[in-house]
């Protein structure tokens, strides 16, 4: 079958397509092990303990088909981090237990708490960007792993735009907001916020579009946001309730874009760090939402 032609990547797409919860792709299982063997080096005595650990936890008298408990404990974790059938909640398992024990190793070697702290910062941005990279719904923090959909910003604004978007109708606008957070999975934060705004301005067209209200095509937001309050997109008894929303639309997702994703750089690269990234994708999702649920459509 033919499968990832123009028409697949550019259909809307649900939000179980975007973020991924339930399978560990085996490209990130094997990054794993690799940031196990960072963590732990060739420290035979951790890599018993872990492997018998997880042995006790799950009831097994051993991870792997191969080799027995004690005996080759690095290949034995090795194979149940990269086999087909993996355990999800085992590895994750495996990953914190080897984060603590080289925490305790450090502990007895007398190392001081800055140092600590500096293998934990460098241990959690290697992971956290292999579940970025990997479309993980998934991030380490203060060395527990936590599934990224209890934070409000995924619950209440990813996940209803993504959702409120995959039809036929805002089609254009699903394939933006999702490919943006692409972007920002793969590190072109750049490119994150310049889909974002495409995004919005094509939410607003297609509003106007269905309502009959007119614009020019190149309209940009500023412009389209005024058309949409022009023509009471927010009912005119409540406009005094919204006199600063106008205001708050225009002053989200734009000036993010001009001075970091839609101009030249000139001289000088201007980067965009990903927490900005973040609240672009935040905002922008907020905006979405409000103007379709405000429009009725």
């Amino acid at each position: 079958m033919i499968s990832n032609l123009y028409s697949d990547r550019n259909k809307p797409k649900s939000v179980d397509e975007v973020v991924i919860f339930d399978e560990l792709p085996r490209k990130l299982r094997v990054q794993f092990y690799f940031i196990l063997k960072d963590i732990l080096y060739d420290y035979d005595p951790h890599y018993a303990k872990i492997h018998e650990l997880l042995c006790r936890k799950y009831g097994k008298l051993s991870l792997s088909s191969r080799y027995a408990l004690g005996d080759y404990d690095k290949e034995a974790l090795e194979e149940a981090l990269t086999k087909p059938n993996y355990n999800f909640n085992l590895i994750f398992d495996m990953v914190e237990l080897a984060i603590r024990y080289q925490i305790d190793q450090m502990l007895k070697d007398g190392y001081e708490e800055e140092e600590i702290n500096e293998f934990i910062e460098e241990v959690q941005k290697s992971i956290n960007t292999c579940f970025k990279e990997s479309s993980m719904g998934y991030e380490i923090v203060n060395c527990q792993i936590i599934r990224k959909d209890s934070e409000i910003t995924f619950t209440e604004i990813i996940e209803p735009t993504i959702n409120l978007t995959y039809n036929d109708l805002f089609e254009n606008v699903n394939v933006d907001f999702v490919d943006a957070i692409k972007e920002y999975q793969n590190g072109d934060n750049k490119n994150c916020i310049v889909k974002l705004l495409r995004a919005f301005e094509s939410t607003l067209k297609i509003i106007c579009d269905k309502k009959g209200w007119e614009y020019n095509e190149t309209d940009r937001c500023s412009k389209l946001i005024n058309i949409c309050f022009d023509n009471e997109i927010v009912p005119q008894e409540m406009k005094s309730e919204f006199t600063s929303l106008n205001s708050l639309l225009q002053s989200g997702i734009l000036p993010v874009r001009n001075n970091f994703g839609g101009h030249g750089d000139g001289g000088e690269e201007k980067v965009v760090e990903d927490y900005l990234a973040r609240y672009a994708i935040n905002i922008t999702g907020s905006c979405i939402l409000f103007v379709i649920e405000a429009s009725g459509l």
